[in-house]
């Protein structure tokens, strides 16, 4: 009970660490939640929903989790946040239920791409994710999440690779490569990648204790959207995370499965360069 309350406060300092950061700033108001409604199943961005800002700026947040995506159908579960601060919306990021975090992320996602934005922060672009490890053919990876390009790319050069999944009958072992539901695994990785949707549904607070003495610890996908030193501060050493640059253009694009192109853009940052 005690570890679970840790975890807990864990998470908690997440948001209250972005909430403290804008200050004596009036929150933004919300301008809309956006909820892919149809062709579920065929619609590849369906993953992924969006909190807009009054001032355009767009967080994003990853919406399968459990069964969030489908009670999120429901827009009646949400509509009320529209046009009330911010910080309320976010509040729901401490909730108990999948669905509710899923909103919460989002809208801290949001504050922190608005606040980065008024900083004058300039990304740096990143094609390649594995950069952010800094490999070399000595290392092992650990893999909170699956990766498959990564898995390739790591493979084709003989990297030892241990991928944590929750499904037991996706558990094997063949030539550099462990896949295993046991995550006390990670701590024979020297370089850990891990899924942003861990911060939406609260696990990777369990999950850092284990990778303390990994040298690089990158935290990446879409989703990730806060504040990097927030994430610094808890131990990850990079991000990798995308920031939309037209919001008119990137929900155009998202709503009818299309890739995002030009209106967002990757980009990755280590803690060793981050002026933050």
């Amino acid at each position: 009970m005690r570890q679970t309350h840790h975890f807990r406060n864990l998470m908690n300092t997440v948001y209250q660490r972005v909430i403290d950061a804008l200050g004596t700033r009036d929150a933004p108001r919300v301008r809309g939640i956006h909820i892919i409604g149809e062709h579920l199943d065929s619609n590849p961005n369906a993953k992924f929903g969006a909190v807009e800002l009054e001032d355009g700026t767009v967080g994003l947040t990853y919406t399968k989790l459990g069964d969030a995506l489908s009670i999120l159908q429901d827009d009646t579960l949400y509509r009320s946040y529209l046009g009330q601060p911010v910080t309320h919306l976010a509040r729901l990021y401490l909730a108990s239920t999948q669905w509710q975090r899923v909103l919460g992320a989002g809208a801290l996602n949001a504050i922190s791409q608005m606040l980065l934005r008024q900083r004058g922060f300039d990304y740096s672009r990143a094609e390649d994710t594995l950069d952010l490890l800094r490999l070399s053919d000595a290392d092992r990876v650990g893999m909170v999440g699956f990766f498959p390009p990564l898995l390739d790319s790591l493979k084709a050069r003989q990297i030892p690779v241990t991928v944590i999944e929750l499904k037991a009958e996706l558990a094997r072992e063949e030539e550099h490569l462990r896949v295993t539901t046991d995550p006390t695994a990670l701590r024979g990785c020297n370089k850990v990648l891990i899924t942003g949707t861990t911060v939406i549904n609260h696990t990777l607070a369990p999950l850092l204790p284990l990778v303390t003495e990994a040298n690089e610890v990158a935290l990446v996908g879409p989703s990730v959207g806060l504040l990097p030193e927030v994430l610094f501060e808890l131990g990850v050493t990079s991000v990798g995370g995308r920031v939309i640059l037209d919001g008119p253009a990137f929900l155009e694009r998202w709503k009818n499965g299309k890739k995002w192109k030009d209106s967002a853009l990757r980009y990755s940052l280590h803690r060793n360069h981050y002026p933050g």
